[in-house]
């Protein structure tokens, strides 16, 4: 090359289709733009992505859609964005692909990635472990380096001989990095977080069955953690019944928490004494246990190896049944089977999923294929 030209700007699509996908986004793009700052950034994402430097044409809440049946509801919508996605990619021609998480969507477009001659990364592997753990020929195929962030999912990667590199699981980071302040909630009460997950239909399925909870429970003050990604209105239900929803501020709630009703690992490597709350449509819910290869539902419970915390699903997950959880667990009865707390248990689990930077470590190995 001629000393005065200028070397050509390498270049990274990252896309991530939910809430989640979108934080760990954020923090992979702010490592990655540490390594090289002239690389060019573009994606499918949210405000994080964007904030960290990713030029985002598509925001993830168009995409998410969780469970069988409200896939196959939307299987054109799904169609149309996977054939926009991969046109938008063939035509920036990056030097690799990164999808984050959201295995459903993004290992298909690896798999045209792939057939296009463009590098492919993961990062989040797909649950082979919960089911279907066939699978993994077909992510062979799609994906050329997978970046796991739990360290028992290694062994099955390697025994197909695929290029797979454990990096730590990214919540460990983003939450030791949250700012640490107070709720400003007037209220003495004890405080019960209500966590009914990032997605639309989490919401349809999981918010009023907490609102009927919380109302059952008038010596707490409920407070939601308002997902990001979702309008207010889509929690017009509870601000009806007066609770309180709250933006932006999820680990401020868990920490400011007595007890919680939860969908999400975050609560549980703070050690909020929760109960794990999963509902669904009824078909996704019957496909899902024929498939199933792990006993729990609740990502802290597969991690340790037991019923660690309480799991509440489908008609279980009822505000009678989660009233006397939540009073139970306030009362300081333990479901541990080994006379554990649940907040002992948070330092187990990251031990577990590691405590170095898991954007730092997979940023490094994304740059070493650039």
């Amino acid at each position: 090359m001629n000393p005065t030209e200028t070397k050509p700007k390498r270049k990274l699509f990252l896309l991530a289709g939910e809430a989640s996908g979108d934080l760990y986004g954020g923090q992979l793009a702010q490592a990655l733009l540490t390594l090289d700052p002239d690389l060019e950034i573009r994606g499918w994402g949210g405000e994080a992505m964007e904030a960290a430097g990713v030029r985002i044409s598509t925001h993830y809440k168009d995409l998410a859609f969780m469970g069988f049946w409200e896939v196959l509801k939307n299987l054109g919508t799904i169609r149309r964005n996977l054939n926009r996605c991969t046109a938008e990619i063939l035509a920036f021609q990056p030097d690799a692909f990164v999808g984050i998480d959201f295995p459903g969507f993004n290992l298909r477009v690896a798999a045209n990635m792939t057939k296009s001659g463009i590098f492919t990364h993961h990062y989040i592997s797909p649950s082979i472990w919960a089911w279907n753990a066939r699978r993994i020929h077909r992510i062979k195929r799609s994906v050329q380096r997978m970046h796991v962030a739990m360290p028992f999912e290694l062994a099955a990667y390697e025994a197909v001989g695929m290029d797979a590199r454990f990096v730590g699981h990214p919540l460990i980071s983003l939450l030791e990095a949250a700012p640490k302040e107070d709720l400003a909630i007037d209220s003495s009460l004890p405080i019960l977080a209500l966590l009914p997950g990032s997605r639309t239909q989490e919401l349809k399925h999981l918010l009023p069955v907490m609102i009927k909870t919380a109302q059952s429970l008038p010596q707490f003050q409920a407070v939601i953690a308002g997902a990001p990604g979702q309008e207010p209105a889509a929690y017009a239900q509870a601000i009806e019944a007066g609770i309180p929803v709250v933006f932006n501020k999820t680990r401020t709630i868990i920490c400011c928490s007595s007890v919680g009703l939860v969908t999400s690992l975050e609560a549980s490597l703070l050690g909020l004494p929760q109960i794990i709350c999963y509902r669904t449509s009824s078909l996704t819910y019957r496909i899902a246990k024929l498939l199933a290869q792990v006993a729990w539902i609740g990502l802290p419970n597969i991690i340790l190896g037991g019923l660690a915390i309480p799991e509440r699903i489908q008609s279980d997950c009822n505000a009678k049944t989660l009233r006397q959880d939540v009073l139970s667990l306030h009362d300081g009865k333990d479901w541990t089977p080994t006379g554990r707390t649940q907040q002992s248990l948070a330092v187990k689990l990251k031990a577990l999923l590691g405590s170095e930077s898991a954007a730092s470590n997979t940023a490094v190995s994304i740059m070493e294929r650039l």
